[in-house]
């Protein structure tokens, strides 16, 4: 009889996370169903001061900690795991937010769902709002200027079966083959925090690879959204690298005066609540040489591995702006309406 596959379950800790949420965190994973000697926790230290370290010691004293001297962000803390795990062989990598409980068969659900599917080489968790019964995300959705958002958000999680379109996968509780990390690379260091998910199933997808949820596998997220000048700067510049970087330059070229019109109402609303700082931040960015040189080397990179056209991918991206936090009127009745006449009259044009 064969035996189960080898997974590596990643977090990555922080010393802002360690006191809230580890022993919650490990406490659901060590009462997991899978077979003990399969799984390997790594935790990953992004810059703990040595007190801290000890408590997450204390706190984890199964886990395999990786000891980082600086603050890497998500997508470097997580490398650095990966990097063993793939060396290591293991079949499975999971990278999962240290702020999540899991239900007890969450991780055995996910592996026997991936093995019913080979076709699918991510995997997302159906995750719920920490307490309730209700959904966090079921899946994501890219709108066509660059914006993630949840599927699912606020809604009862009883009955929820798998969407036909899955954009991206959750980095809350993402499962990954390791033949995906091997031909497309891993998560962007330069990113730091935000979109490393959607950027990296994004190019996965165009390397041929294909995302999906397992509704039986359930991981329960204490979401809480908040906005600071770095959130939106880090938010606002890697949606933008991501869409220069990974769309053809026809693509970009149809989406340009839609994206200049929506960019310039984020700035004035960014005005308006005093969040200005993270704008003019964004434009120092963008009008560094070194940016757009990172850029191109990035887009070179992606022409090596891409095997699917953006008619295959980006043209079903959706039209709406879908975000729970900053619906209102004006998105709903008049900005929506107007992106799905944009995006109806353009995406028709894209056969590249």
């Amino acid at each position: 009889m064969a035996l189960p596959p080898r997974v590596a379950v990643i977090l990555v800790n922080h010393q802002d996370y360690t006191r809230p949420y580890l022993a919650a965190c490990y406490a659901s994973l060590m009462a997991q169903t899978y077979p003990a000697d399969r799984v390997t926790l790594f935790i990953v230290n992004n810059g703990l001061p040595e007190a801290e370290t000890r408590l997450t010691e204390q706190l984890a004293p199964t886990a395999r900690m990786l000891q980082l001297p600086e603050n890497v962000g998500w997508g470097g803390g997580n490398n650095a795991a990966i990097r063993v795990a793939l060396a290591e062989r293991f079949d499975y990598i999971i990278l999962l937010n240290i702020d999540v409980t899991v239900d007890r068969a969450w991780l055995t659900q996910l592996v026997e769902e991936a093995e019913r599917r080979p076709d699918t080489h991510i995997l997302q968790s159906l995750i719920l709002l920490h307490g309730t019964n209700r959904i966090n995300s079921l899946g994501n959705r890219i709108q066509f200027l660059g914006f993630g958002y949840c599927q699912g958000y606020g809604e009862p999680a009883s009955g929820a079966s798998a969407p036909e379109v899955v954009d991206y996968a959750s980095g809350a509780s993402m499962l990954v083959r390791r033949e995906v990390f091997e031909a497309v690379g891993m998560f962007r260091d330069d990113y730091f925090m935000y979109y490393d998910d959607v950027e990296f199933c994004w190019r996965a997808r165009l390397a041929g690879y294909a995302v999906g949820v397992a509704t039986s596998s359930v991981c329960r997220h204490k979401y809480a959204f908040a906005t600071t000048l770095q959130w939106l700067y880090h938010l606002d510049r890697n949606r933008l690298t991501t869409l220069l970087t990974l769309e053809r330059p026809g693509t970009l070229a149809l989406i340009l005066p839609c994206l200049l019109v929506a960019e310039g109402l984020l700035t004035a609303y960014y005005l308006c609540r005093g969040w200005g700082g993270s704008r003019l931040k964004l434009l120092g960015y963008f009008l560094r040489a070194g940016t757009w040189s990172a850029i191109r080397r990035n887009r070179l990179a992606i022409r090596r591995i891409r095997t699917r056209r953006d008619a295959d991918i980006v043209k079903h991206f959706a039209a709406p702006i879908t975000f729970a936090e900053v619906d209102g009127p004006v998105i709903r009745y008049v900005m929506n309406p107007l992106l799905r006449l944009y995006w109806g009259l353009v995406r028709s044009l894209i056969f590249w």
